[in-house]
């Protein structure tokens, strides 16, 4: 999946266009252009910065990358945004507790603990 193959899913989540998109974060609709033409492969870093934390999402989920072009990453990447939405629709009690689950998981730096 490409860089704006992504922008398009998550603007499509939250129902706005790249125009809007645009408006919203002060980044030129020209950029989105070249990506979809593939004149441009990658953002600058604040670009990319700017449109993650606009949709709340890491960077580097942003990122057109070989590894994100394979099946089981667009997976990765499509479950992550289904975390994404469903949280949006929790209470801050739900969300603390997904989110004790999720470090007792992964573990405090972020990898799977090993047992």
């Amino acid at each position: 999946m490409t860089t704006y193959e992504k922008l398009q899913m998550l603007c499509e989540r939250r129902g706005i266009r790249l125009s809007a998109l645009s408006q919203e974060t002060g980044v030129r609709s020209s950029v989105f252009t070249e990506l979809k033409m593939g004149r441009t492969k990658k953002l600058s870093a604040k670009t990319l910065e700017k449109l993650a934390a606009y949709f709340g999402v890491p960077a580097g989920t942003l990122l057109d990358d070989p590894d994100t072009r394979d099946e089981m990453q667009e997976e990765i990447f499509r479950k992550r945004m289904a975390l994404f939405d469903l949280s949006e629709k929790a209470t801050a009690a739900e969300l603390d507790t997904v989110y004790r689950v999720m470090r007792s998981l992964v573990g405090e730096d972020g990898e799977q603990e090993k047992k």
